[in-house]
């Protein structure tokens, strides 16, 4: 799947490499071996794949052990984006050199129960960390 490169900025700086979405930004931070997500705006469909497609092409080019994901302007997802998430997107993850999962949340945030439940299944493969900050 070629991604649209009019939503895309690649900052070849030499601590990150950024992918700039509307509604999402990745990340790639070189001191901590991580890629961090930090969603902006609801999205969906192709809109959502991308930045899944895009960390994921990091992950396998720099061999990347933690995805850090930023909730705080986070939303819940479409049944039909969660579905390829978990079909298409976290088999490939488990595959992967990714060895953590973290995910930036507030303790009072709307979406603490479904993180909770993320944690939950994501623990069986990953190691699985929530924090109000990193």
């Amino acid at each position: 799947m070629a991604l649209r490169m009019e939503n895309i900025l690649m900052n070849f700086m030499e601590n990150e490499l950024m992918i700039n979405t509307p509604y999402c930004q990745i990340q790639y931070l070189k001191e901590k071996n991580a890629i961090l997500c930090t969603w902006k705006q609801f999205c969906k469909g192709e809109d959502y794949k991308e930045p899944f497609l895009s960390g994921l092409e990091l992950i396998k080019k720099h061999n990347i052990t933690t995805w850090i994901t930023d909730t705080t302007n986070g939303f819940e997802n479409e049944e039909v984006d969660t579905v390829w998430l978990l079909q298409e997107i976290m088999p490939q993850f488990i595959e992967s050199s990714l060895e953590k999962i973290v995910f930036i949340i507030a303790e009072e945030s709307s979406l603490m129960d479904e993180i909770l439940g993320q944690k939950e299944a994501l623990g069986e493969f990953f190691e699985v960390e929530l924090v109000d900050k990193i």
